[in-house]
């Protein structure tokens, strides 16, 4: 990988890089993919491999996810929006957060944030108890990618007992729009560790004003998948989460179609941003 980066810059390049693993955006150090590289965990350092072999171009190294949310800031943040994220749910799960009136992206001391989908899932819905113990591409088990990834859609699939679940992806949208009850059954308990992702970040931060929802899973199921997301999302669950009527999510969730988000031009975008990418 490194070999064809170094021989496809051209001499004296700025190039931004959209990267789909858990990187420190300081430095290019990568600490993991569990999509590319499974339960590896030494961290590389990725940014200072290129520049030592391409002294002469501009690094730029960004997490995928960070991309996509500069992209879907850039198209969709109205005047007055504090706060904004990016969820992808995908061949692995990961959100990110900017403060668009300090211009801010804040990191942890490594220089993450967001890697969702490697935390423990929550698997309190009606029935969820089934798919205790769903192995995680990291190597763990019973984190929320285990179940509402991906991979996670086939685990479950096989846990519940599909006859077709390495195939889910070809036969789901059908099954759903038929209306199939082991297939809505399916989407509920995919959906719901994320529906409780987003409850948990509308409860810790009142100023989320917008959240962008795309990625493989969300984008193929389309329809199908945003409307079991409002449908969870309405639901009240305490007096600390009343449910959210339609009017509330219109005003603040975005489902995405194929196309509407692009991480390579968010990756053009983070120029703009570097500076305030902080610990």
């Amino acid at each position: 990988m490194v070999e064809l980066l170094c021989d496809r810059a051209p001499v004296g390049a700025c190039a931004s890089l959209s990267f789909g693993a858990a990187i420190d955006h300081l430095t290019g150090t990568v600490y993991g993919s569990a999509p590319l590289w499974g339960d590896e965990s030494a961290p590389y350092d990725l940014g200072a491999d290129l520049r030592r072999r391409r002294p002469d171009v501009n690094w730029c190294l960004v997490n995928d996810v960070t991309a996509a949310l500069l992209d879907f800031a850039t198209m969709h943040a109205r005047p007055g929006t504090r706060r904004v994220a990016y969820l992808t749910v995908s061949s692995g799960i990961a959100l990110r957060i900017a403060d668009l009136e300090q211009t801010r992206i804040p990191v942890d001391d490594r220089g993450l944030q967001g890697e969702v989908g490697h935390l423990p899932v929550t698997l309190t819905h009606p029935g969820a108890d089934k798919l205790v113990g769903l192995p995680c591409e990291c190597g763990a088990t019973d984190h929320l990618a285990s179940v509402a990834s991906g991979p996670g859609l086939n685990r479950t699939a096989e846990r519940l007992g599909f006859s077709g679940a390495p195939q889910v992806a070809s036969w789901l949208p059908d099954a759903l729009a038929t209306g199939e009850p082991g297939a809505r059954r399916l989407l509920e308990l995919c959906v719901a560790p994320i529906a409780q992702l987003l409850r948990t970040l509308w409860c810790l931060d009142p100023h989320l004003d917008l959240i962008g929802i795309g990625g493989g899973v969300a984008e193929g199921l389309g329809g199908h998948y945003a409307a079991e997301v409002r449908s969870q999302l309405a639901v009240a669950t305490s007096y600390a989460d009343r449910g959210r009527d339609d009017a509330w999510l219109d005003d603040r969730l975005v489902f995405c179609v194929p196309g509407q988000v692009d991480a390579l031009r968010g990756a053009q975008r983070v120029g703009d941003w570097l500076p305030r990418i902080t610990r």
